[in-house]
């Protein structure tokens, strides 16, 4: 029977040998080692479904700042990854801003216009004499009013996002000021905590000279050297994060004071709009004031149009800035966190 179970697992072997004979000269993998493999792989797949949800800006200066280890610091990573993310929700709002412009130019602006000149034409085919000759500027009202009820140009969605988008810059400078005050902070007391390093340093070599009977040369020199270089590079550390985050807190409010121009000038066309559409109701349900009602229209079409422009031009503005301050940012940002060293 023993005989018979040698045999066996000899022939196991030989069965596996055959099919993988490379198994022949590996040995089997000790515990330790399929633990640290589990481990590693657990670490590589967790850090990919980190970098999928991670701003790419962020993920960027995770693959390229080796010097840098965002798990060491995960404040300045959640940081990073807040500003830039807020920086990217204006430019959305601005995209988004855009899109409603277009639609009323090419809706709203479209129906005034067309209501606005079959007015005129009918107002001088007919002398102005006949208020029930105005068939198709009563049509056009009609249709306008009908288009506007399913559509308006700043819709409640928009809204919604400007008051988020608002709120989220607002947050974001509370964050970068708070910050701000930990490394003017870090930076008084190291600045004065240098003397009291030298004095510890002197005293240190003293104690030093007695203990080895002033026989043996001290590097004095040396490690006070030594000493000043590591407070210098701690300050230039200290000084790098503060332009770093000096840099995000200007851009950032930059774009919340865009962001509040915007909304001024949004809360100018939905006043104008209102304005349009009341002129409409009273021409559409007292047809006989239909020539009283098109003559404030033909001015509330200008407001509309001065609006749309003061809109379009704020908008390219606000997206320029937020562009250039994110640009700026990334550089200063990176010159951070790659130790000062040149890209």
């Amino acid at each position: 029977m023993k005989f018979r179970a040698i045999f066996s697992s000899k022939r196991l072997r030989q069965g596996i040998s055959t099919v993988y004979p490379a198994m022949m000269f590996l040995s089997r993998p000790s515990s330790s080692t399929m633990m640290i493999k589990s481990q590693s792989e657990e670490n590589l797949i967790k850090l990919h479904e980190c970098m999928d949800n991670m701003d790419d800006d962020v993920s960027k200066m995770f693959m390229e700042c080796h010097q840098t280890d965002f798990r060491r610091d995960p404040e300045l990573l959640r940081l990073l990854s807040d500003y830039f993310t807020t920086s990217k929700s204006v430019t959305a709002l601005c995209e988004s801003l855009r899109k409603c412009l277009e639609r009323a130019e090419h809706d709203e602006c479209f129906l005034i216009d067309e209501a606005l000149r079959d007015f005129e034409e009918e107002k001088n085919g007919y002398g102005g004499l006949l208020e029930a000759s105005f068939r198709k500027t009563f049509r056009d009202l009609t249709k306008f009013r009908k288009d506007g009820d399913d559509c308006e140009v700043i819709s409640e969605e928009f809204l919604r996002k400007l008051q988020i988008c608002h709120r989220d810059l607002a947050k974001m400078i509370v964050k970068l000021e708070s910050t701000m005050k930990g490394v003017d902070k870090k930076l008084r007391r190291l600045s004065g905590g240098r003397v009291v390093v030298a004095a510890a340093m002197i005293a240190l070599v003293a104690v030093a000279k007695i203990v080895a009977g002033i026989c043996v040369p001290v590097p004095v020199e040396a490690v006070t050297k030594f000493a000043a270089s590591r407070w210098r590079e701690s300050s230039e550390t200290l000084k790098r994060e503060k332009t770093a985050v000096t840099s995000m807190e200007r851009a950032t409010m930059v774009a919340l004071k865009e962001v509040e121009k915007m909304s001024r000038l949004v809360s100018r066309l939905e006043a104008v709009e209102r304005s349009i559409r009341l002129t409409a109701d009273i021409a559409v349900n007292k047809r006989s004031s239909v020539a009283f009602a098109m003559g404030g229209m033909e001015e509330e079409r200008k407001k509309l149009k001065s609006t749309l422009v003061d809109l379009d031009r704020e908008t390219g503005r606000c997206d320029g800035f937020v562009e250039f301050g994110r640009t700026l940012t990334r550089d200063k940002i990176f010159d951070f966190l790659s130790c000062g060293q040149k890209r």
